[in-house]
């Protein structure tokens, strides 16, 4: 926010007060009245230069502010006006260079150093404009706009903590500040915290009510938190100003997880429609065309069609409009839960995005290889430095584990949540990123960090990630399975995968070059449990049926995009041989659309068996991991999904010794549970067919013998899937061969 700085001389008070009032004809009028009499009237000059600047002559502005400072040198007023016509023509430099001027005549002027700020965030230099606007504030502590101003620098770059307390300076202030709202409540969007984003949002909103920028915002908090007024929100801000792109692509993201879509599907093409260069948009209607659940098994293969044609198109092109700008916003992720080989269309996303990059990034000078008796230094890129399942599973066991006279580790957390993990990750870090503005930052600071070797835990989830993976930042460049499919990125030059979980034919499903680390491929350390180990079976409302508190109960509480179609039909035939049972799910958290579209499933499959869904089915609302694993506790058997097993679930459900049913999959990532049971020596339960898989499931409730046998059998072998420091070492000498 530019402000006017006041004449040092007195100058004609009708003029200034029309000036301040906007009404800038009439003090043009004023100020000519006064050079008719006065050409040489060096204040009429300047304000009626600064005039002409604000009525889009500003080339003419200039000369009259230039006229006015040869009359009378030295007057900052004329110095920071003629900023703020150079600012109009877009001459950032000059304009710069005319706001320093006017600090130096006048440092105790907090519009003056506002001023410049402003300029200085434009030319990209965060750092200095917020020691500007700082100084501002300083000079101006009861004006919220200083305040204001200086909370958007720093949440750019800055203290995260100094950013929240400027914004809650400015408002509180003056409560009333929509616009400090607004983008306080979007910077608690960028930082995770949705609940205090909503809350913010809606004072901003019933401020003013048909504010775009807060209604947006306010959608985006609510579609986090799984609200159904998210909709309400994105249609009036398109409402109010249908020619903005992001907010069709936004409300397509909504009805996109509520499984609506065909709907989210035109909503980007009319995104499109408006911006046929909005590279999020492009490649959201690719994705887009991936459901997140799937109606029937016939729906599989017309939408996996119809995604490849979308990113055959897109791959077409020699030089793909706005797509460098939107690589990692949208990322296939939902594909692999389709239960197909991916490697061709993999690919085809991969050279696209990357071809994309190389063209609009700057390149990266590499680092050579590590000299004799230097450390290795590795650099792990990751939005799960936090309280994650990514972190459980590969980032904690790297860092503590990693021999750190050999190796030098730089993490670079891209995600937004910070937490107590992620002080605990920034201390066992040599060095710790976190919180840069823009994929260039990131670019910028893997490039000043000369990593020999850059680890990325998954590629497909975290956007950041998505992109920084699609890029040559380091000569040795690893993804690991926690999303557990090909990138497809001629960039990314190994997969970390485990020996135990990969098919004997698994190079032929990667386009990288497959690394079978020993065992599971992971030093995984169990969190200390909150409760005593039970052994299951025991009444809880959690998890059975108050009528039938008796009947055996199957755990099955895994993402709901899991579960295919073609398996559905395995519930209700264990349920058809046992008569009494109960089958509990976990609800989508994000929305309870799917979970009832998931459970409309499951029941024409009951019905094609004759039986009631209402009768053996519960969904329970998304846990906490505590209410979690306590319920497993008190179920009597876990289905491990088919297709797409329990990772991180598997191992922590170990500490309620259970008795798990899995059938291994075609691909690693329908065989970790199998892995896990197959380490642990308990093997009975992994069946070779779904058959097998519905006929264990049976025994296994018929007869608590064997259950307890099966309980025992993991209790007694379970300590052998943690702390496995094997695959590290074996990580160690892959890195070191691999760097040379």
């Amino acid at each position: 926010m530019n402000l006017p700085c006041q004449s040092d001389a007195a100058m004609n008070d009708t003029a200034l007060t029309l000036l301040r009032a906007g009404r800038f004809t009439e003090a043009a009028a004023v100020c000519r009245s006064a050079l008719d009499a006065d050409p040489n009237d060096a204040d009429s000059l300047h304000w009626l230069g600064l005039i002409a600047a604000e009525q889009s002559d500003p080339h003419g502005g200039i000369r009259l502010i230039r006229q006015a400072m040869a009359l009378d040198p030295n007057r900052a007023a004329h110095c920071n006006s003629l900023g703020q016509a150079y600012r109009r023509l877009g001459w950032l430099e000059d304009a710069a260079g005319a706001y320093r001027a006017a600090a130096a005549i006048r440092p105790d002027s907090a519009e003056i150093h506002s001023n410049l700020a402003t300029v200085l965030r434009d030319l990209g230099d965060h750092g200095m404009a917020a020691g500007h606007y700082r100084l501002a504030a300083e000079l101006a502590p009861g004006s919220a706009v200083m305040w204001y101003n200086l909370a958007n620098a720093l949440s750019d770059s800055g203290s995260p903590e100094e950013a929240e307390a400027c914004y809650r300076r400015a408002i509180g202030l003056k409560p009333d500040f929509v616009h400090a709202l607004a983008n306080y409540g979007r910077w608690l969007i960028d930082v995770g915290r949705w609940a205090d984003a909503r809350d913010v949002l809606i004072q901003a909103e019933r401020l003013a009510p048909d504010y775009v920028p807060a209604l947006a915002n306010l959608g985006i908090a609510l579609q986090e938190l799984g609200a159904a007024e998210a909709e309400d929100r994105y249609r009036r801000a398109i409402v109010l100003q249908p020619g903005t792109a992001s907010f069709h692509c936004n409300l397509g993201r909504w009805l996109f997880e509520q499984g609506r879509t065909d709907e989210a599907i035109a909503c980007h093409a009319a995104a499109l429609a408006i911006d046929p260069a909005f590279g999020a948009a492009r490649l959201g209607l690719c994705m887009t065309q991936l459901p997140i659940l799937y109606l029937s098994d016939d729906e599989v293969p017309v939408r996996r069609l119809r995604y490849a044609r979308a990113l055959e198109a897109l791959g077409a092109e020699a030089e793909p409009a706005g797509l460098a700008d939107a690589a990692g916003a949208a990322q296939p992720f939902f594909l692999p839960y389709q239960g197909e080989d991916d490697r061709a269309l993999q690919a085809l996303y991969g050279a696209t995005v990357c071809r994309a990059l190389a063209r609009a990034a700057s390149p990266v000078v590499l680092a050579g290889r590590p000299s004799q008796g230097e450390r290795i230094r590795i650099g792990i890129v990751s939005g799960s430095f936090c309280d994650h399942t990514l972190f459980k599973l590969f980032l904690e066991g790297w860092l503590t584990e990693l021999d750190r006279s050999r190796f030098e580790v730089t993490g670079f957390h891209t995600g937004r949540i910070s937490d107590a993990v992620t002080a605990r990750c920034a201390e066992l870090c040599d060095r710790f990123v976190r919180g840069l503005p823009s994929g260039g930052a990131w670019q910028a600071a893997i490039g000043a960090a000369a990593p020999h070797v850059l680890l990325y835990p998954e590629v497909g989830i975290d956007p950041v990630a998505g992109r920084l993976a699609a890029m040559r930042l380091a000569p040795v460049q690893c993804a690991a399975w926690g999303h557990p499919v090909t990138t497809g990125l001629p960039t990314i030059d190994y997969f970390l995968s485990s020996a135990a979980m990969e098919p004997r034919e698994a190079e032929a499903y990667y386009t990288e070059r497959l690394v079978r680390l020993p065992g599971l491929g992971l030093c995984y350390t169990p969190d200390p449990m909150p409760w005593p180990e039970v052994a299951g079976g025991h009444d809880a409302a959690l998890v059975r049926d108050p009528a039938d508190p008796g009947a055996p109960v199957f755990w099955s509480g895994q993402a709901l995009y899991k579960y295919l179609p073609r398996y559905d039909a395995m519930f209700p035939r264990i349920a058809a041989a046992l008569g009494r049972c109960r089958f509990v799910f976990i609800a989508f958290a994000r929305s309870q659309a799917l979970t009832d579209m998931f459970r409309a499933r499951l029941g024409a499959a009951f019905a094609a068996a004759g039986l009631d869904v209402d009768r053996y089915v519960t969904i329970l609302p998304p846990l906490s991991q505590h209410d979690y694993l306590e319920a497993v506790a008190r179920a009597d058997i876990i289905l491990d999904t088919p297709g797409w097993s329990g990772g991180k679930s598997t191992l922590d459900c170990l500490a309620a010794n259970p008795a798990i049913v899995t059938l291994p999959g075609r691909f690693m990532r329908g065989r970790h549970t199998a892995a896990i049971l197959r380490r642990i020596g308990c093997e009975a339960t992994i069946a070779g067919s779904e058959d097998d898989y519905v006929a264990i499931a049976v025994r296994l409730a018929r007869d608590p013998v064997w259950r307890a046998d099966i309980r025992r059998t993991v209790a007694s072998g379970k300590h052998r899937a943690f702390r496995d420091t094997t695959s590290i070492r074996a990580l160690e000498t892959f890195l070191a061969d691999a760097v040379g």
